[in-house]
């Protein structure tokens, strides 16, 4: 079964091919766009959509998920929150590439907002996943020592192909260029972009025609803005090299449809693949099939199936002269020398890439997963993380209530805490001093009414040190804080428990804010789980009604009276967190927060910058190797009083343009459609009885190719 986001349908649409169901729907018809950016709304919508399929009765070994975006980020996260029915699903992340690496490679400034929270998507999935596999060493070298920060087991499985036979469109198109003339010796079929090495490709072409070398270069693919300038990539090189333009020697030829690729290619001399960085490019793969000759770039996965002189060329991008030497032997090519590459790289790619030969791999590495005992660790991006020992009281919780001349609300609080699925809750309300008589009438009736709920009295100190109070006296392993005001829904501190118990290196657990007011919602407040050191930048958990570890939160995590009861919540978790006790945020709105006209936030905003610059010099020592982080992150986003939402772009940030996706082209129905084609001939193959069952997520937004692509993972 393949799920796929296509926005140009309103309802979900399921097709078959044979022993294949693709499930195609809209993203955008679901609420999370109102609350989160474009990548993370699309995530959720998509673990939506994993819920339903199961739910329906489609139980998956296994999901399959590509790194892109990170797709599969919400899915993941439910899944690790013990949420049904995501908790017993199996999770595999193919590598592809992740897109804030490429973004990288490309000179792209990964640190603006939403790319920098994409990337920290992209790093979970690879945390998260029960299995992660790479069509490459190169790849795998490269997250291991440049994108993730904590190790993780990867596999290597190249990439599934094989050729695909005659269809129509390739006729329609042979029909179409039957007549030109207008072929060139050599072609690049890529994206005009910094990392896909045009530019260094260029380099070496120049030394070759000016050293008299007359075979000609296109390059056919689409444009992007050169990071150095700030203009079109293509106008660059063209000013550059515009005598070769003017000779017929060099021509930018724009995009082609993949079919007229497929036969201008098989007039080619060679296809050059110049990348600085690549996983496992599928448009050499495509062409050695095709018996074409390849000259590509060595710093690659590529380089793991080129032999070079034997099936293919290689070169150093970063050298003309090698770029230089390869189009010199490959001009001096006789017929039988140009056979002998070409047999041996369709050869090549029939034992690497044959579609049983690979699904023979995966179906070895998936069922040597499949029994794996599931971690007691919960799967953190980045920091330190302490280990917390197993609760003395088992699942017993108290709830510390800080209460000042709020009875009337409290009474709301302490009703929702007896809804609550978890059985037992102790209530501790701590009363600061109230001067209402009716509030303090209300706590002796609530004292008399609850045999679990008991009230402390003590002379007015503020909200931060009547919390610790309430912690102190405390008896329970688990604590659980919640403002006079605020309410939580029945399942709230079950679920959070239930994370508590199931992993030693989680200190506390929160979940999204409802924020609220007489009126109804104001709006709803995805939370995240806090790394370092985007929660110190801005505060991304609802650290005012958290469930946390007692130990954990007096030795690391009591709020800092000096705050003026503004910010030392926020500040707790700061603390926390920078001393290795880490927090899960459950992706669903269980803690409501109400806004009211005469609250502390409200009366006291002006006291942010006097205090977020206290909390910064009292935690320095414990920063120092995030500073650099830190500078870059504001840098390219601004001060943090514009943001408070890391999947939406910085309102100081006008000059980032969100993803928009683009009316996609209609998924081709017809039975000779190469995507139907790929589908078709693939799963043939490989789904047979004894197979895995699999349910795999993809993009339908970002165009047939790749996702076929992505298909034949």
């Amino acid at each position: 079964m393949i799920l796929t986001a296509d926005f140009s349908v309103h309802d979900e649409v399921c097709t078959y091919f044979d022993c294949v169901k693709v499930i195609r729907f809209n993203p955008s018809t679901g609420e999370s766009f109102k609350y989160m950016g474009h990548w993370a709304a699309i995530s959720y919508e998509f673990s939506n959509q994993v819920k339903k399929i199961i739910t329906d009765g489609f139980k998956p070994d296994w999901l399959e998920v590509c790194d892109g975006f990170g797709l599969g980020y919400f899915t993941l996260q439910r899944k690790m929150c013990l949420e049904a029915p995501f908790k017993d699903l199996k999770v595999l992340v193919t590598a592809h590439t992740p897109v804030t690496m490429i973004d990288e490679w490309d000179k792209k400034n990964i640190y603006e907002l939403p790319t920098y929270f994409t990337k920290c998507m992209e790093q979970f999935c690879f945390q998260a996943a029960d299995k992660v596999i790479s069509p490459s060493h190169f790849l795998k070298k490269k997250l291991l020592t440049e994108f993730l920060e904590k190790e993780i087991q990867i596999d290597v499985i190249p990439n599934p192909y094989e050729k695909a036979k005659l269809n129509r469109p390739l006729e329609n198109a042979r029909a179409r260029t039957a007549h030109l003339h207008d072929i060139p010796d050599y072609a690049i079929a890529s994206r005009l972009c910094y990392w896909k090495g045009i530019e260094h490709a260029l380099a070496g072409f120049n030394l070759y025609w000016s050293n008299g070398g007359l075979s000609s270069l296109y390059i056919y693919g689409s444009d992007t803005t050169y990071f150095r300038n700030n203009k079109s990539f293509q106008e660059t090189l063209s000013n550059k090299y515009r005598k070769w333009i003017e000779k017929g020697l060099l021509k930018f030829a724009g995009l082609k449809e993949h079919s007229e690729i497929l036969l201008i290619k098989k007039h080619l001399k060679a296809l050059f693949h110049p990348s600085l960085f690549e996983n496992y490019p599928y448009t050499v793969i495509e062409h050695m099939a095709e018996g074409g000759i390849i000259a590509a770039s060595s710093n690659g996965g590529q380089a793991e199936f080129i032999k070079d002189g034997e099936n293919g060329f290689l070169f150093d991008p970063h050298s003309p002269t090698a770029i230089q030497d390869v189009i010199l032997k490959i001009d001096s090519l006789d017929g039988i020398e140009s056979r002998y590459i070409a047999n041996n790289a369709i050869k090549t790619i029939k034992e690497t890439c044959s579609y049983n030969t690979v699904m023979a791999q995966k179906e070895q590495v998936l069922a040597a997963s499949k029994h794996t005992v599931a971690s007691s660790s919960f799967p953190f991006v980045t920091g330190k993380e302490l280990t917390h020992p197993a609760s003395k009281t088992g699942s017993a919780l108290t709830v510390v209530i800080p209460h000042y001349n709020l009875g009337g609300l409290l009474i709301e609080a302490i009703e929702s805490i007896k809804f609550s699925s978890l059985p037992d809750i102790n209530i501790i309300v701590v009363d600061d001093g109230s001067t209402d008589s009716e509030s303090r009438i209300i706590l002796k009736t609530l004292e008399a009414r609850y045999t679990h709920l008991e009230v402390l009295y003590k002379k007015n100190s503020g909200v931060a040190d009547t919390r610790n109070v309430g912690v102190k006296h405390a008896k329970t392993d688990y604590i659980a804080l919640l403002d006079a005001d605020d309410i939580i829904c029945s399942n709230y501190y079950e679920t959070a428990v239930n994370i508590l118990e199931r992993y030693n290196n989680v200190g506390f657990v929160g979940c999204w804010n409802e924020d609220f007011n007489q009126n109804g919602r104001i709006r709803l407040w995805p939370t995240f789980n806090p790394e370092v050191p985007l929660q110190v930048i801005m505060n991304t958990t609802n650290c005012q009604g958290l469930v946390v570890r007692r130990e954990a939160y007096l030795t690391y995590g009591q709020h800092d009276p000096d705050l003026g009861m503004f910010l030392d919540d926020w500040e707790s978790t700061i603390s926390m967190v920078l001393n290795g006790v880490r927090g899960v945020m459950i992706p669903h709105p269980l803690f409501k927060y109400r806004i009211r006209e005469d609250s502390i936030f409200r009366d006291k905003f002006r006291m942010f910058n006097i205090n977020y610059n206290y909390i910064i010099d009292k935690h320095k020592a414990l920063l120092a190797d995030s500073y650099g982080e830190i500078i870059k992150f504001l840098n390219a986003n601004g001060p943090n009083t514009q943001y408070h939402n890391p999947t939406f772009v910085s309102g100081n940030n006008t000059h980032t343009t969100t993803y928009v996706p683009s009316p996609p082209e209609k998924l081709p129905c017809h039975p000779e459609g190469r995507l139907v084609q790929l589908v078709h001939k693939y799963y043939d193959t490989v789904n047979q009885p004894g197979t895995i069952r699999t349910l795999r997520i993809g993009l339908r937004n970002i165009g047939v190719g790749k996702l076929a692509a992505r298909l034949r993972k």
